[in-house]
Protein backbone atom coordinates (compact mmCIF):
# COMPACT_ATOMS: atom_id res chain seq x y z
CA UNK A 1 0.00 0.00 0.00
CA UNK A 2 2.82 2.10 0.03
CA UNK A 3 2.15 3.23 -3.76
CA UNK A 4 -1.43 4.37 -3.21
CA UNK A 5 -0.65 8.23 -2.77
CA UNK A 6 1.45 8.17 -5.90
CA UNK A 7 -1.72 5.97 -7.63
CA UNK A 8 -4.10 8.10 -6.50
CA UNK A 9 -2.20 11.04 -7.58
CA UNK A 10 -2.29 9.91 -11.18
CA UNK A 11 -5.38 8.80 -10.71
CA UNK A 12 -6.41 12.78 -10.65
CA UNK A 13 -3.59 14.29 -12.51
CA UNK A 14 -6.28 14.76 -15.53
CA UNK A 15 -9.38 15.16 -13.52
CA UNK A 16 -11.42 15.93 -17.15
CA UNK A 17 -10.71 12.69 -18.39
CA UNK A 18 -10.94 10.47 -15.30
CA UNK A 19 -14.25 11.84 -14.39
CA UNK A 20 -15.68 11.38 -17.85
CA UNK A 21 -14.53 7.56 -17.98
CA UNK A 22 -15.56 6.72 -14.46
CA UNK A 23 -18.94 8.59 -16.06
CA UNK A 24 -18.95 6.48 -19.04
CA UNK A 25 -18.38 3.33 -17.25
CA UNK A 26 -21.28 4.37 -14.89
CA UNK A 27 -23.58 4.48 -18.07
CA UNK A 28 -23.01 1.35 -19.71
CA UNK A 29 -22.86 -0.21 -15.83
CA UNK A 30 -26.56 1.37 -15.48
CA UNK A 31 -27.45 -0.24 -19.28
CA UNK A 32 -26.05 -3.21 -18.71
CA UNK A 33 -27.95 -3.65 -15.05
CA UNK A 34 -31.74 -2.76 -16.39
CA UNK A 35 -31.51 -5.25 -19.39
CA UNK A 36 -29.72 -7.91 -17.63
CA UNK A 37 -32.14 -7.83 -14.75
CA UNK A 38 -34.88 -7.96 -16.59
CA UNK A 39 -34.56 -11.80 -16.91
CA UNK A 40 -32.55 -12.76 -13.85
CA UNK A 41 -34.99 -11.11 -11.67
CA UNK A 42 -37.52 -13.78 -13.46
CA UNK A 43 -35.35 -16.48 -12.78
CA UNK A 44 -34.62 -15.20 -9.43
CA UNK A 45 -38.61 -14.78 -8.60
CA UNK A 46 -38.82 -18.71 -10.30
CA UNK A 47 -36.45 -20.25 -7.29
CA UNK A 48 -38.37 -18.59 -4.66
CA UNK A 49 -41.81 -20.58 -5.53
CA UNK A 50 -40.34 -24.19 -5.27
CA UNK A 51 -40.58 -24.32 -1.88
CA UNK A 52 -44.49 -23.97 -1.50
CA UNK A 53 -45.20 -26.74 -3.50
CA UNK A 54 -48.11 -24.97 -5.97
CA UNK A 55 -49.13 -27.03 -8.77
CA UNK A 56 -51.10 -25.81 -11.74
CA UNK A 57 -52.96 -27.58 -14.36
CA UNK A 58 -54.03 -26.33 -17.42
CA UNK A 59 -55.44 -27.66 -20.37
CA UNK A 60 -52.78 -29.64 -22.92
CA UNK A 61 -53.84 -27.26 -25.79
CA UNK A 62 -52.58 -24.17 -23.98
CA UNK A 63 -52.84 -21.82 -21.33
CA UNK A 64 -55.08 -20.06 -24.10
CA UNK A 65 -57.81 -23.05 -23.60
CA UNK A 66 -59.64 -23.27 -20.77
CA UNK A 67 -60.19 -26.05 -18.26
CA UNK A 68 -63.92 -27.23 -17.05
CA UNK A 69 -64.37 -25.87 -13.61
CA UNK A 70 -65.41 -29.90 -12.41
CA UNK A 71 -61.61 -30.14 -12.30
CA UNK A 72 -61.27 -28.52 -9.05
CA UNK A 73 -64.01 -30.82 -7.33
CA UNK A 74 -61.82 -34.01 -9.61
CA UNK A 75 -58.35 -33.95 -8.79
CA UNK A 76 -58.71 -34.27 -5.47
CA UNK A 77 -60.74 -37.46 -6.15
CA UNK A 78 -57.77 -38.15 -8.41
CA UNK A 79 -55.16 -37.78 -5.31
CA UNK A 80 -57.55 -39.80 -3.27
CA UNK A 81 -58.09 -42.49 -5.64
CA UNK A 82 -54.56 -42.87 -6.75
CA UNK A 83 -53.21 -43.20 -3.03
CA UNK A 84 -50.76 -40.69 -3.43
CA UNK A 85 -52.89 -38.15 -1.09
CA UNK A 86 -50.23 -34.89 -2.42
CA UNK A 87 -52.85 -32.17 -2.04
CA UNK A 88 -52.62 -30.34 1.09
CA UNK A 89 -56.15 -30.30 3.47
CA UNK A 90 -57.01 -27.41 5.56
CA UNK A 91 -56.70 -28.67 9.15
CA UNK A 92 -60.05 -26.99 10.60
CA UNK A 93 -62.13 -28.49 7.88
CA UNK A 94 -60.44 -31.09 5.63
CA UNK A 95 -61.04 -29.23 2.69
CA UNK A 96 -58.52 -29.42 0.00
CA UNK A 97 -56.21 -26.35 -1.06
CA UNK A 98 -57.37 -26.33 -4.47
CA UNK A 99 -58.83 -23.11 -6.49
CA UNK A 100 -59.40 -22.50 -10.38
CA UNK A 101 -57.70 -19.69 -11.74
CA UNK A 102 -59.32 -17.79 -14.19
CA UNK A 103 -57.65 -14.28 -15.91
CA UNK A 104 -60.92 -11.68 -16.70
CA UNK A 105 -58.40 -8.94 -18.44
CA UNK A 106 -60.66 -5.84 -17.95
CA UNK A 107 -59.30 -2.06 -17.52
CA UNK A 108 -59.84 -0.16 -14.36
CA UNK A 109 -62.67 2.38 -15.27
CA UNK A 110 -61.59 1.80 -18.94
CA UNK A 111 -57.97 3.22 -18.38
CA UNK A 112 -56.56 2.14 -21.38
CA UNK A 113 -52.97 2.00 -20.11
CA UNK A 114 -53.68 0.04 -17.39
CA UNK A 115 -52.32 -3.52 -17.20
CA UNK A 116 -52.38 -5.68 -13.91
CA UNK A 117 -53.01 -9.00 -13.20
CA UNK A 118 -57.08 -10.20 -12.63
CA UNK A 119 -57.85 -13.40 -11.06
CA UNK A 120 -61.37 -15.37 -10.37
CA UNK A 121 -60.57 -17.98 -7.61
CA UNK A 122 -61.93 -19.42 -4.76
CA UNK A 123 -61.81 -16.83 -1.39
CA UNK A 124 -62.16 -19.73 0.78
CA UNK A 125 -58.59 -21.29 -0.40
CA UNK A 126 -57.11 -18.48 -2.06
CA UNK A 127 -54.70 -17.24 0.99
CA UNK A 128 -54.20 -20.79 1.89
CA UNK A 129 -52.31 -21.54 -1.46
CA UNK A 130 -50.58 -18.35 -1.30
CA UNK A 131 -49.71 -18.31 2.88
CA UNK A 132 -46.89 -16.08 2.01
CA UNK A 133 -49.35 -13.45 1.27
CA UNK A 134 -50.88 -11.53 4.57
CA UNK A 135 -54.60 -10.02 4.31
CA UNK A 136 -56.37 -8.67 7.97
CA UNK A 137 -58.61 -11.52 9.11
CA UNK A 138 -61.89 -9.25 8.97
CA UNK A 139 -61.07 -8.34 5.53
CA UNK A 140 -60.56 -12.28 4.33
CA UNK A 141 -63.60 -13.00 6.28
CA UNK A 142 -65.37 -10.07 3.78
CA UNK A 143 -63.95 -11.68 0.59
CA UNK A 144 -65.28 -15.22 1.06
CA UNK A 145 -68.94 -13.49 2.27
CA UNK A 146 -69.35 -10.82 -0.22
CA UNK A 147 -69.86 -12.46 -3.63
CA UNK A 148 -68.64 -8.92 -5.95
CA UNK A 149 -66.00 -8.44 -3.17
CA UNK A 150 -62.30 -8.04 -4.51
CA UNK A 151 -58.63 -8.19 -2.63
CA UNK A 152 -56.29 -5.93 -4.68
CA UNK A 153 -52.50 -5.66 -3.85
CA UNK A 154 -50.90 -3.10 -1.26
CA UNK A 155 -49.25 -1.27 -4.41
CA UNK A 156 -51.91 -1.38 -6.63
CA UNK A 157 -54.03 0.00 -4.00
CA UNK A 158 -51.32 2.37 -3.58
CA UNK A 159 -51.37 3.22 -7.42
CA UNK A 160 -55.47 3.84 -8.02
CA UNK A 161 -55.42 5.57 -4.37
CA UNK A 162 -57.56 2.97 -3.07
CA UNK A 163 -58.80 1.95 -0.04
CA UNK A 164 -61.43 -0.79 1.82
CA UNK A 165 -64.92 0.35 0.71
CA UNK A 166 -63.93 1.72 -2.78
CA UNK A 167 -65.57 0.39 -5.86
CA UNK A 168 -63.14 -1.49 -8.22
CA UNK A 169 -64.87 -1.34 -11.98
CA UNK A 170 -63.54 -3.27 -14.50
CA UNK A 171 -64.40 -2.83 -17.76
CA UNK A 172 -64.30 -6.05 -20.15
CA UNK A 173 -61.89 -6.35 -22.89
CA UNK A 174 -61.98 -10.16 -23.60
CA UNK A 175 -65.40 -10.56 -21.87
CA UNK A 176 -68.18 -8.40 -23.31
CA UNK A 177 -69.48 -7.37 -20.12
CA UNK A 178 -67.96 -5.21 -17.37
CA UNK A 179 -67.83 -5.97 -13.01
CA UNK A 180 -68.82 -3.64 -10.71
CA UNK A 181 -66.90 -4.81 -7.57
CA UNK A 182 -66.10 -3.35 -4.08
CA UNK A 183 -62.74 -3.08 -2.69
CA UNK A 184 -63.03 -5.07 0.82
CA UNK A 185 -59.58 -6.19 1.56
CA UNK A 186 -55.85 -5.24 0.46
CA UNK A 187 -53.05 -7.81 1.05
CA UNK A 188 -49.49 -7.52 1.45
CA UNK A 189 -46.15 -9.95 0.89
CA UNK A 190 -43.29 -9.88 -0.13
CA UNK A 191 -41.40 -7.49 -2.49
CA UNK A 192 -40.82 -10.81 -5.03
CA UNK A 193 -44.08 -10.99 -5.59
CA UNK A 194 -47.28 -9.35 -7.74
CA UNK A 195 -48.46 -7.04 -5.27
CA UNK A 196 -50.26 -5.16 -8.55
CA UNK A 197 -52.87 -8.20 -8.67
CA UNK A 198 -57.07 -8.03 -8.08
CA UNK A 199 -58.39 -11.33 -7.21
CA UNK A 200 -62.36 -11.91 -7.23
CA UNK A 201 -64.69 -14.30 -6.24
CA UNK A 202 -64.67 -16.81 -9.63
CA UNK A 203 -68.80 -17.43 -9.38
CA UNK A 204 -68.79 -13.61 -9.68
CA UNK A 205 -67.44 -14.00 -13.24
CA UNK A 206 -69.55 -17.09 -13.93
CA UNK A 207 -72.30 -15.43 -12.95
CA UNK A 208 -71.85 -12.56 -15.37
CA UNK A 209 -70.77 -15.46 -18.29
CA UNK A 210 -74.34 -16.93 -17.78
CA UNK A 211 -76.25 -13.51 -17.69
CA UNK A 212 -74.64 -11.13 -20.14
CA UNK A 213 -72.85 -13.78 -22.61
CA UNK A 214 -75.33 -16.30 -23.26
CA UNK A 215 -73.37 -19.23 -21.18
CA UNK A 216 -70.65 -18.89 -23.94
CA UNK A 217 -67.18 -19.43 -21.14
CA UNK A 218 -69.19 -20.31 -18.11
CA UNK A 219 -68.29 -23.11 -16.04
CA UNK A 220 -64.65 -22.69 -17.11
CA UNK A 221 -61.24 -21.80 -15.57
CA UNK A 222 -58.53 -20.63 -16.96
CA UNK A 223 -56.37 -23.09 -15.02
CA UNK A 224 -56.96 -25.46 -11.60
CA UNK A 225 -54.14 -24.10 -8.72
CA UNK A 226 -53.17 -26.24 -5.47
CA UNK A 227 -50.95 -26.76 -2.83
CA UNK A 228 -48.97 -30.19 -2.48
CA UNK A 229 -48.03 -31.54 0.80
CA UNK A 230 -43.84 -31.81 -0.41
CA UNK A 231 -41.76 -32.00 -3.89
CA UNK A 232 -41.73 -35.89 -4.13
CA UNK A 233 -45.58 -36.03 -4.16
CA UNK A 234 -45.64 -33.25 -6.90
CA UNK A 235 -44.30 -35.45 -9.90
CA UNK A 236 -46.51 -38.52 -8.58
CA UNK A 237 -49.86 -35.98 -8.83
CA UNK A 238 -49.00 -34.46 -11.85
CA UNK A 239 -48.24 -38.05 -13.71
CA UNK A 240 -51.65 -38.66 -12.30
CA UNK A 241 -53.84 -36.01 -13.24
CA UNK A 242 -52.95 -35.73 -17.07
CA UNK A 243 -53.10 -39.85 -16.94
CA UNK A 244 -56.80 -39.75 -16.05
CA UNK A 245 -57.91 -36.91 -18.99
CA UNK A 246 -55.97 -38.00 -21.41
CA UNK A 247 -57.83 -39.92 -23.39
CA UNK A 248 -60.95 -37.22 -23.12
CA UNK A 249 -61.65 -34.26 -24.76
CA UNK A 250 -60.14 -32.36 -21.65
CA UNK A 251 -56.64 -33.41 -21.95
CA UNK A 252 -54.32 -31.43 -19.02
CA UNK A 253 -51.03 -30.78 -18.71
CA UNK A 254 -50.08 -30.71 -14.89
CA UNK A 255 -46.95 -28.91 -13.65
CA UNK A 256 -45.20 -26.94 -11.05
CA UNK A 257 -45.84 -23.24 -10.68
CA UNK A 258 -42.31 -22.85 -11.39
CA UNK A 259 -42.36 -24.47 -14.74
CA UNK A 260 -46.28 -23.40 -15.36
CA UNK A 261 -43.93 -19.71 -15.10
CA UNK A 262 -41.35 -20.55 -17.64
CA UNK A 263 -43.36 -20.95 -20.13
CA UNK A 264 -43.46 -17.31 -20.36
CA UNK A 265 -40.03 -16.94 -20.14
CA UNK A 266 -39.27 -19.19 -23.07
CA UNK A 267 -41.60 -17.29 -25.37
CA UNK A 268 -39.21 -14.86 -24.78
CA UNK A 269 -36.01 -16.82 -25.25
CA UNK A 270 -34.36 -15.11 -28.36
CA UNK A 271 -34.71 -11.95 -26.79
CA UNK A 272 -32.98 -12.90 -23.78
CA UNK A 273 -30.20 -14.03 -26.37
CA UNK A 274 -30.13 -10.33 -28.23
CA UNK A 275 -29.90 -8.88 -24.78
CA UNK A 276 -27.32 -10.94 -23.81
CA UNK A 277 -25.33 -10.03 -26.94
CA UNK A 278 -25.83 -6.46 -25.72
CA UNK A 279 -24.53 -6.88 -22.21
CA UNK A 280 -21.10 -8.41 -24.28
CA UNK A 281 -21.41 -5.28 -26.16
CA UNK A 282 -21.83 -2.85 -23.33
CA UNK A 283 -18.32 -5.14 -21.95
CA UNK A 284 -16.37 -4.57 -25.05
CA UNK A 285 -17.17 -0.79 -25.55
CA UNK A 286 -15.88 -0.58 -21.61
CA UNK A 287 -12.82 -2.23 -22.73
CA UNK A 288 -12.15 -0.17 -25.34
CA UNK A 289 -12.91 3.47 -23.32
CA UNK A 290 -10.88 2.16 -20.38
CA UNK A 291 -8.35 0.87 -22.43
CA UNK A 292 -7.69 4.62 -24.88
CA UNK A 293 -7.38 6.54 -20.94
CA UNK A 294 -5.54 4.47 -20.09
CA UNK A 295 -2.94 4.78 -23.15
CA UNK A 296 -3.57 8.29 -23.20
CA UNK A 297 -2.24 8.92 -19.86
CA UNK A 298 0.80 6.79 -20.03
CA UNK A 299 2.01 8.49 -23.37
CA UNK A 300 1.66 11.84 -21.43
CA UNK A 301 4.26 10.41 -18.44
CA UNK A 302 6.57 8.23 -20.60
CA UNK A 303 9.50 10.17 -19.50
CA UNK A 304 7.98 10.37 -15.47
CA UNK A 305 8.37 6.43 -16.23
CA UNK A 306 11.39 6.35 -17.09
CA UNK A 307 12.64 8.42 -14.28
CA UNK A 308 11.07 6.46 -11.96
CA UNK A 309 13.32 3.30 -13.55
CA UNK A 310 16.20 5.32 -13.74
CA UNK A 311 15.83 6.12 -9.82
CA UNK A 312 15.68 2.09 -9.19
CA UNK A 313 11.90 1.14 -9.56
CA UNK A 314 11.33 -2.44 -11.02
CA UNK A 315 9.72 -3.43 -13.96
CA UNK A 316 6.58 -5.24 -11.94
CA UNK A 317 6.04 -2.15 -9.74
CA UNK A 318 5.88 0.16 -12.48
CA UNK A 319 3.29 -2.84 -13.69
CA UNK A 320 1.39 -3.03 -10.94
CA UNK A 321 1.06 0.97 -10.09
CA UNK A 322 0.24 1.49 -13.55
CA UNK A 323 -2.60 -1.70 -13.43
CA UNK A 324 -3.87 -0.77 -10.39
CA UNK A 325 -4.67 2.81 -11.48
CA UNK A 326 -7.03 1.13 -14.52
CA UNK A 327 -8.62 -0.99 -12.37
CA UNK A 328 -9.41 1.60 -9.61
CA UNK A 329 -10.72 4.13 -12.03
CA UNK A 330 -12.76 1.53 -13.67
CA UNK A 331 -13.47 -0.04 -10.23
CA UNK A 332 -15.34 3.43 -9.38
CA UNK A 333 -17.45 3.51 -12.60
CA UNK A 334 -18.70 0.19 -11.78
CA UNK A 335 -19.47 0.56 -8.72
CA UNK A 336 -21.91 3.43 -9.53
CA UNK A 337 -22.57 1.69 -12.23
CA UNK A 338 -23.69 -1.37 -10.74
CA UNK A 339 -24.23 -0.93 -6.95
CA UNK A 340 -25.51 2.80 -7.18
CA UNK A 341 -28.46 1.25 -9.54
CA UNK A 342 -29.14 -1.69 -7.39
CA UNK A 343 -29.97 1.46 -4.77
CA UNK A 344 -31.76 3.19 -7.23
CA UNK A 345 -34.69 0.76 -7.75
CA UNK A 346 -34.49 -0.42 -4.59
CA UNK A 347 -36.06 3.23 -3.57
CA UNK A 348 -37.67 4.36 -7.03
CA UNK A 349 -40.38 2.19 -8.35
CA UNK A 350 -40.63 2.01 -12.02
CA UNK A 351 -43.63 -0.55 -12.52
CA UNK A 352 -46.26 2.55 -12.31
CA UNK A 353 -44.52 3.67 -15.45
CA UNK A 354 -44.50 0.28 -17.22
CA UNK A 355 -48.16 0.56 -18.11
CA UNK A 356 -48.24 -2.90 -16.04
CA UNK A 357 -45.58 -5.44 -18.04
CA UNK A 358 -43.18 -5.25 -14.47
CA UNK A 359 -45.25 -5.33 -11.37
CA UNK A 360 -42.02 -4.79 -9.96
CA UNK A 361 -38.54 -4.50 -10.77
CA UNK A 362 -35.04 -4.35 -8.95
CA UNK A 363 -31.59 -5.40 -9.60
CA UNK A 364 -30.69 -8.80 -8.02
CA UNK A 365 -27.44 -8.80 -6.08
CA UNK A 366 -25.93 -11.46 -7.83
CA UNK A 367 -26.38 -9.44 -11.11
CA UNK A 368 -24.52 -5.98 -9.59
CA UNK A 369 -21.59 -8.27 -7.98
CA UNK A 370 -21.07 -9.75 -11.42
CA UNK A 371 -21.34 -6.55 -13.19
CA UNK A 372 -18.57 -5.05 -10.38
CA UNK A 373 -16.35 -7.79 -11.04
CA UNK A 374 -16.56 -7.78 -14.39
CA UNK A 375 -15.93 -3.46 -14.35
CA UNK A 376 -12.68 -4.50 -12.54
CA UNK A 377 -12.00 -7.19 -15.18
CA UNK A 378 -12.17 -4.62 -17.79
CA UNK A 379 -9.89 -2.70 -15.54
CA UNK A 380 -7.57 -5.42 -15.70
CA UNK A 381 -7.56 -6.16 -19.37
CA UNK A 382 -7.72 -2.47 -20.61
CA UNK A 383 -4.34 -1.66 -18.30
CA UNK A 384 -2.04 -4.74 -19.12
CA UNK A 385 -0.75 -3.45 -23.00
CA UNK A 386 -0.31 0.37 -21.21
CA UNK A 387 1.42 -1.09 -18.38
CA UNK A 388 3.82 -3.50 -20.29
CA UNK A 389 4.80 -0.58 -22.65
CA UNK A 390 5.51 1.27 -19.75
CA UNK A 391 7.36 -1.06 -17.52
CA UNK A 392 9.83 -2.32 -20.67
CA UNK A 393 10.16 0.80 -22.00
CA UNK A 394 14.13 1.52 -21.88
CA UNK A 395 15.17 4.03 -19.73
CA UNK A 396 17.42 6.14 -22.55
CA UNK A 397 14.38 5.66 -25.18
CA UNK A 398 12.11 7.11 -22.36
CA UNK A 399 14.06 10.32 -21.20
CA UNK A 400 14.85 10.94 -25.06
CA UNK A 401 10.85 10.98 -25.56
CA UNK A 402 9.36 14.28 -26.00
CA UNK A 403 5.35 14.12 -25.24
Amino acid sequence: MKFLGYILRNARRNPVRSLLTIGSIAVCGFLAMVLLSLFSTNTEVRSTLVPFNRVITMSAQGFTQPVPIALVREIPAIDDRSGIHAIVHRESDDKPLVSPFSWYGGKFRGESATFFAQFGVDPDTLFDIYPELTIAPDQLQAFKERPDGTVIGRKLAEDKKLSVGDSFELKGEIYPFDMNLTVVGIFDGPEKRDLRTCYFNWNFLNEGLKRDFQGQGANNSGTVLMRCKSDELVTKLCAAVDEDTKSSDRATKTQTEDAFVSQFSEMIKDLQTYINMVGLAVAFSLLVICGVAMAMSMRERTSEVAVLRAIGFQKGQILFMVLTEAVLIAGIGGFIGTFGTMLLFKFWDISPYTMGFFPFFYIPTTVAVTGFLVSLLVGLLSGLIPAFRASSLPVIDGLRKVV
